[in-house]
């Protein structure tokens, strides 16, 4: 038998630590100094796992978590993506993208039933590996956000999909602002599907392990969580609000007009809005106009498309210096203005670049990794 101190040091090296209990399969992210943030080796590994658990009858449930607390997992690891594109390589940048939505496809397709705790934070890819999952569980220690417009990009990893599906005008707030859910305003927001509290979570855990079996429903296996959850009663407080000032908007213009209206909650969140980069702003918002009518591989197609030329343009990588990097929380946004983002610009972003890229089909792409 490992020691402690040995078995912690061999712990530390795995990306993602699995272990299968009866039916249910535990695949922790294991990078807790890093927010658990996704980078392509833990990619690859997981399409490595995924494949196993499609082949083996055994496993009904893949039950996702995080090590250390802080964050189930805060996104893709962006340091990496800018260090890439300083040293010239920009294939990773490509690859990432790639790899990334269609492992989140995949994970979507898998034919175990996937549960998700969201102990911690989600941020951007944290919800694309998670965000399909059929049981979302949100604790009284989740944060959730998806603020890519402030660095420069977008709300991506399908976000053009599940954003649009949330109730109201929920997804629209979220993409433009980055504003942060927490505790029961996941379930509120349509985020999560259940609420258990912290305390609970460990007793949830073996409950699933010592009930799950392989013939068991969505519905049975809903009925082994539910004893734990605590009742979450109303939309958010301030639903009223964002479908005021979010609702049947045509464009980010029109939003931003409605909040100028000297309300303390709309002010507030003009202030936080009008710092973050008017490309993303109006790219996010065509996405999830456009998003809202189409299917999921639809939606990953066209986010690649996006992805790319964020890639190949400045907006992400100054986004980045500025809020991560020096942190002087100041970028110089190429475009400085909403005006100066013309519609044909936006456009142009939906498109797949010239060169030497193909469009991405993950459903093909899903095929191919299971040959």
């Amino acid at each position: 038998m490992l020691s402690t101190k040995l078995f912690r040091k061999f712990s530390e090296g795995v990306l993602v630590l699995t272990s299968n209990h009866n039916y249910v399969c535990k695949a922790v992210i294991n990078r807790p100094k890093t927010l658990n943030a996704l980078t392509i080796p833990i990619i690859d590994y997981l399409q490595v796992c995924l494949k196993e658990w499609n082949e083996d009858k055994n496993i009904r449930v893949v039950l996702f978590s995080s090590e250390g607390g802080k964050a189930f997992c805060a996104g893709g690891n962006v340091r990496s993506l800018y260090l890439a594109r300083e040293e010239g390589k920009l294939n990773i940048l490509y690859d990432f993208f790639f790899k990334e939505y269609c492992l989140d496809y995949a994970l979507s397709r898998m034919r175990p039933m996937q549960i998700s705790i969201y102990d911690g934070i989600v941020m951007g890819g944290g919800a694309g590996i998670s965000m399909h999952s059929l049981i979302k569980i949100a604790t009284d220690n989740s944060i959730f956000a998806m603020p890519e417009c402030s660095l420069g990009l977008y709300p991506d990893v399908s976000g053009g999909y599940f954003l649009p599906r949330l109730p109201g005008s929920v997804g629209l707030y979220l993409a433009l602002t980055g504003a942060r859910l927490t505790d029961q305003e996941l379930v509120q927001a349509g985020v999560a599907t259940h609420y258990v509290p912290k305390d609970k979570i460990d007793e949830l855990k073996e409950a699933l392990i010592k009930n799950v079996k392989p013939d068991l429903s969505i519905q049975e296996i809903e009925s082994i969580v539910y004893p734990f959850t605590q009742e979450v009663v109303g939309p958010l407080p301030y639903a009223r609000e964002i479908d005021k000032y979010f609702g049947g908007a045509k464009n980010v213009e029109e939003i931003y007009e409605r909040l100028n209206d000297g309300n303390s909650w709309s002010a507030d969140v003009l202030k936080r809005t009008e710092k973050h980069c008017p490309l993303s702003l109006k790219v996010s918002f065509e996405q999830y106009k456009r998003g809202k009518f189409m299917s999921l591989p639809e939606v990953f197609k066209m986010e690649y498309n996006l992805s790319l030329n964020f890639m190949l343009g400045t907006e992400f990588f100054e986004g980045f210096r500025a809020l991560l990097l020096v942190r002087d929380r100041n970028p110089q946004w190429k475009y400085k203005t909403l005006a100066e983002v013309s519609d044909d610009l936006v456009k142009s972003y939906f498109e797949l670049p010239k060169g030497n890229f193909v469009d991405l089909d993950v459903e093909y792409e899903m095929l191919k990794a299971n040959r």
